[in-house]
């Protein structure tokens, strides 16, 4: 016990001489909430929009104001031709364009139903659908109050709506994509950040040769492990706590949940982190071999954890494949208590599997180190 505490001691004094380590724990968090957080979303906005308007009167040109005042549309203006729309689609000037027929006002006036062509681009599938759904949004509310102003029988009225919702949103009734983004940022941050470090240092003492000198010592190969780890882990949980004041200061997103669950469960997610430094240690030479091998990893386990695309989209046998990543269970963990305040009783299961992976991947790599200490 006293050679690990000695151990613990020379790595701290090891980080806080490197002013590279002093940066990564404080100001690479703070950076890296800002940018990211600021830069993924899921929210469409400011889509370029034009209207073909061959009506000309006082209802169509009601439309275009509509969609100019609009935050979700960008209006870049009137277009002469359904033919010169499509052309400012396939330029990319323009993502949607909104056709409004002849004789627009005097159908509506009749009762008639008056079609609207929406030109849309595509490629986008999520964005097209979303923007789609406001276009539709924004007609059904002006069409209720042309109706009214037609005078149209409120008997008649009634008819035409056959169908009104009144949505009511929990836990983020704005619908703004950065409080959902912003917990999954925090859980990369931490698996980024550790297993980088842990790869790292381990690597960087066997290029400068102190590796070597440390194994012809009395300190066991499990002590020396044990020492190199709860140092880093140390600073991965500093790390966090920096991750989750920047959510808090910056996105003014604060937990909902219990601090000392998320606390828990961090620590079970870095068993699996720390594994995976160790890995990558046990299997490289040089410090940049290992940052590739740890990224080789890491990508694939972020990509399949929901962070970006929601597992329940994915096709059924890459959910299944999904099962055997530790993101996932930590990916769910942070938003629900972040979101929520989902209680640890509802995230058992989560944890029982970031504890396993996280022993497993662990005690692996751990032997994966000492064959290549021996």
């Amino acid at each position: 016990m006293q050679r690990i505490l000695y151990l613990i001691q020379k790595e701290f004094r090891q980080i806080l001489r490197e002013r590279t380590y002093l940066g990564l724990i404080f100001a690479m968090p703070f950076l890296q909430m800002v940018v990211l957080g600021f830069a993924i979303t899921m929210d469409v906005k400011n889509v370029p929009l034009t209207i073909v308007d061959y009506d000309n009167s006082r209802y169509s040109r009601r439309l275009a104001d509509d969609f100019s005042s609009s935050e979700s549309f960008n209006y870049i203006g009137l277009s002469r031709s359904e033919k010169q729309a499509k052309r400012l689609i396939d330029e990319g000037k323009a993502r949607v364009a909104v056709v409004v027929p002849l004789y627009f006002e005097r159908d509506l006036r009749r009762g008639a139903k008056p079609q609207i062509l929406v030109l849309m681009d595509g490629v986008d599938g999520n964005s097209a659908g979303v923007a789609l759904a406001y276009v539709n949004q924004i007609v059904l509310r002006l069409q209720k109050e042309w109706l009214r102003d037609a005078g149209v029988d409120p008997r008649r009225l009634a008819q035409i709506r056959l169908v009104e919702m009144e949505p009511r949103m929990r836990y983020n009734p704005s619908l703004e994509s950065v409080d959902n983004i912003v917990p999954g940022i925090i859980a990369v941050l931490l698996m980024v950040i550790t297993s980088f470090l842990t790869g790292m240092s381990i690597v960087r003492e066997k290029e400068i040769g102190t590796l070597e000198q440390l194994m012809v010592t009395p300190i066991r190969k499990k002590e020396l492990i044990i020492g190199k780890v709860i140092p880093l882990a140390i600073v991965g949980f500093l790390m966090f706590n920096v991750s989750i004041l920047g959510a808090g200061i910056i996105f003014k997103l604060w937990i909902k949940g219990n601090l000392f669950t998320l606390y828990f469960m961090s620590v079970l997610f870095m068993f699996t982190t720390l594994g995976l430094g160790i890995f990558a240690s046990s299997i490289a030479k040089t410090q940049q071999q290992a940052m590739f091998i740890a990224w080789f990893f890491m990508i694939f386990s972020i990509l399949l954890s929901g962070f970006f695309i929601p597992i329940e989209n994915m096709p059924p046998f890459i959910q299944l494949i999904t099962y055997a990543n530790p993101v996932r269970y930590f990916m769910v963990v942070v938003r629900e208590i972040y979101l929520k305040g989902t209680p640890f009783i509802l995230l058992w299961k989560e944890a029982a599997a970031m504890g396993i992976f996280g022993l497993i991947m662990l005690i692996a790599a751990s032997m994966g180190l000492h064959k290549r200490l021996s």
